[in-house]
């Protein structure tokens, strides 16, 4: 009798071995609820509910082997190896649930959404399957935040973007980008499937960029950048920018392929009578004057714009004169999208450097206790053509835009000069001095 109470123990024993191995592969990880009671503590159960029916077969065992010690111990091992066996393709998902968990928490996010922008006037249809794509995925992350089925059309560099609630958390960073679309004005379709740079999206991220949070000059914070976006041009070029509330900056730009309609489902095929609605769409709304303008008046698409002469570099600076303020910035707004601030010491001691052409400056500035804001916005021909111009000779020929103020700073005039010649502007869409 004692012989076969050692066997019931030795069941025993079996029981809690693999109940420790079940908790070991399982990591304690997820637990499930099956109505009131966890997955974990019936599959638990189980596991004792065997004991005894491992005691009874390892009676049996001993009796027909004549109590053979070595056919108990083979029998008792494959008992776990059986259990073993179960837990591992039982477990299996939830183990694999658990261990991307485990990667997803541990990998860099941010919180931010996803846009489309396109150029004034070329309205695209985005279409299924177009993502930033994520190698990394969470149980509550919402990596799919473009918004599909819908028509674009904004102004080149401000996206429209997707709207992600602060509930849902943040967003790892994307490894690539798949877009499809229709152009309307061109009636064709493009496809995009690329890899991303994440290290440089990451260090964007990561540093942030300077802003003046109290509108006075002397609140300055590192803010964060809050969108990932894409521009989409005719001819199936793709710009991708980062940006925060008040900064853009380019990180990559691509060129799409165009595709044929019958490489689409038939859900994305953009109809006549939509095709038609859109193009007819003149509204010149008074609060975004011809943000949604589509006409072009039969003027031909100047394919590459966007991807060659708004980003062409020159070497060249604002020049102030001999303005000194302690508290100063100068806002940039770029053809090619971008924009961004100096401040303060950045603004007095401006130095020539590569960068694409501004479309506008905003010069905010405080001289003895009074506010001033200087605005100049330039016509998009005439500053391509003096920098032309200017550096015909040399292309890295440095060039100085000087913003000239009279003394009460009630009037100012903007030339354009390299070391031997000198321009002017003489069709400004906006030269103003506002006094605040």
């Amino acid at each position: 009798m004692k012989y076969y109470f050692k066997i019931f123990l030795l069941s025993v024993g079996i029981g809690v071995v693999n109940i420790l191995m079940y908790l070991f592969l399982l990591q304690f990880q997820i637990v499930q609820n099956s109505s009131y009671v966890p997955q974990e503590a019936f599959d638990i159960f189980l596991i004792l509910v065997a004991i005894p029916v491992q005691f009874l077969i390892l009676a049996l065992v001993a009796y027909v082997s004549k109590k053979n010690k070595q056919m108990v111990l083979m029998t008792s091992g494959l008992f776990v190896i059986a259990c073993l066996l179960l837990i591992l393709i039982n477990t299996n998902e939830e183990r694999s649930t658990f261990n991307k968990e485990q990667v997803y928490r541990s990998t860099e996010k941010y919180d931010y959404q996803q846009g489309i922008a396109t150029p004034e006037g070329y309205p695209i249809k985005l279409l299924s399957n177009s993502e930033f794509t994520l190698a990394v995925k969470g149980h509550r992350n919402p990596y799919r935040l473009l918004e599909t089925g819908k028509v674009y059309s904004t102004n080149w560099g401000n996206a429209e973007s997707t709207f992600k609630s602060s509930e849902d958390g943040d967003v790892v960073l994307p490894d690539s980008l798949k877009l499809y679309w229709f152009s309307f004005l061109e009636n064709k379709y493009y496809g995009l499937r690329t890899k991303l740079d994440k290290t440089k999206i990451s260090n964007y991220f990561k540093k942030g960029y300077p802003r003046d949070m109290s509108g006075n000059l002397d609140r300055m914070i590192t803010a964060d950048y809050q969108d990932l976006n894409a521009g989409i041009a005719p001819g199936g070029d793709v710009i991708l920018w980062i940006s925060g509330a008040s900064e853009t900056r380019e990180i990559s730009v691509f060129k799409a392929k165009e595709m044929n309609i019958n490489q689409f489902k038939a859900e994305d095929i953009v109809q006549a009578d939509e095709i038609k609605k859109v193009l007819s769409d003149t509204c010149e709304c008074k609060d975004n004057l011809q943000q949604r303008r589509i006409v072009h008046n039969n003027q031909k698409i100047p394919f590459g714009i966007w991807t060659n002469q708004y980003r062409e570099k020159y070497n060249w600076k604002v020049d102030l004169g001999k303005i000194r303020p302690k508290k100063s910035e100068l806002e940039f707004y770029f053809y090619n999208g971008e924009n961004f601030s100096f401040f303060d010491e950045e603004v007095i001691k401006s130095r020539h450097q590569n960068q694409v052409v501004p479309s506008y400056i905003i010069f905010h500035f405080f001289n003895n206790k009074d506010e001033y804001k200087a605005f100049f916005q330039f016509d998009e021909n005439e500053i391509y053509d003096n920098f032309k111009t200017l550096t015909k000779e040399n292309r890295n020929e440095p060039i100085d835009i000087v913003l000239n103020f009279n003394g009460d700073f009630s009037t100012a005039t903007v030339k354009i000069k390299s070391k031997n010649k000198t321009l002017d502007f003489t069709k400004m869409k906006t030269l103003q001095i506002r006094k605040d």
